[in-house]
């Protein structure tokens, strides 16, 4: 075991380090990473850091029952290794986790199964905006033009009612998939941080002034992430989310941007991204499991605390 690998709390963290370290990092992966988004998302977290901020691995923590939990924090989609690591620092790093943790569950860009973690292949979609923009609009499909057509008197704006964002999501989104109030204070938190520093930006869809919807999108370096949107009935009628993607789409292309749809596995929505040429990329979601036998029989129980 390597004996400069210190596991650290999250207010103990040096920002500059971890944002030089964060610069090594492909965009991609590093994106739900910044500092201020892991505390936006994440109660608690601590990371995995070795020698002088060379590399690291942070984890956000929840303890439930008596129970410490490892667990992948809602509106991130993994946490990966950050900086110079190699495989060493990754077995170093597992091995620890496995003596610290009773219960993990994580998502990383590569499958890691030497500790015997119950590992998932998962999908999330995404659309290089290097060409222009009659190239990828070219790549829709038939279903998305002939919609955009339809979609004449939309208007996309910027504003700040993530208030009203909220509620409309929580409406027609987050009560369908389960969220908790945890959950909406956590992503209003996370909204508020990045319009404060410029890296989120909430467009309301608008027609006739009559809000129809909205899309909250996270930048960072050169990725334009959707992080979450929602529309009224009306909105869906009218096409509102073909609308708003084709708008940001033509705005960012021709440059090195890559939209990062957010992903998903539910076939339709997935299906959906892909209708803007929007390809399937995979990450991997790790499980590793030494709960009591008692925890793991009782499901209710176990689903509860988890």
């Amino acid at each position: 075991m390597n004996s400069s690998i210190r596991l650290i709390d999250s207010k103990n963290i040096d920002e500059n380090k971890w944002l030089r370290m964060l610069s090594k990092t492909t965009p991609l992966h590093s994106q739900y990473c910044e500092y201020w988004y892991i505390n936006s998302v994440c109660n608690k977290w601590k990371a995995f850091i070795k020698g002088d901020y060379e590399s690291c691995f942070p984890i956000a923590i929840n303890t439930k029952a008596g129970f410490d939990l490892v667990y992948q924090p809602f509106f991130t989609r993994q946490f990966p290794f950050l900086g110079a690591h190699d495989g060493q620092f990754i077995s170093d790093v597992f091995s620890l986790i496995k003596k610290e943790f009773q219960w993990i569950r994580i998502n990383l860009p590569f499958s890691f199964n030497e500790l015997t973690l119950d590992t998932k292949l998962l999908n999330f979609q995404s659309l290089n905006l290097s060409y222009d923009y009659s190239s990828i609009y070219n790549n829709y499909s038939s279903n998305a033009k002939r919609i955009l057509k339809k979609t004449e008197g939309l208007e996309l704006e910027k504003c700040d009612d993530v208030d009203g964002f909220i509620s409309l999501f929580e409406n027609e989104v987050g009560s369908k998939i389960g969220l908790v109030d945890e959950n909406y204070r956590s992503l209003n938190y996370l909204i508020k941080n990045g319009i404060s520093n410029g890296q989120i930006k909430l467009f309301s869809i608008n027609k006739n002034e009559v809000v129809l919807g909205f899309v909250c999108i996270y930048f960072h370096k050169n990725i334009i992430n959707y992080l979450k949107g929602t529309l009224t009935s009306e909105g869906k009628k009218l096409g509102g989310m073909y609308f708003a993607f084709d708008q940001i789409i033509q705005q960012y292309a021709a440059k090195d941007c890559i939209f990062d749809f957010g992903g998903s596995n539910v076939k339709g929505i997935a299906s959906f991204y892909e209708k803007f040429g929007a390809k399937n990329l995979t990450y991997y979601s790790h499980e590793y499991n030494k709960l009591p036998k008692l925890i793991n029989k009782l499901k209710k129980i176990k689903d509860k605390l988890l």
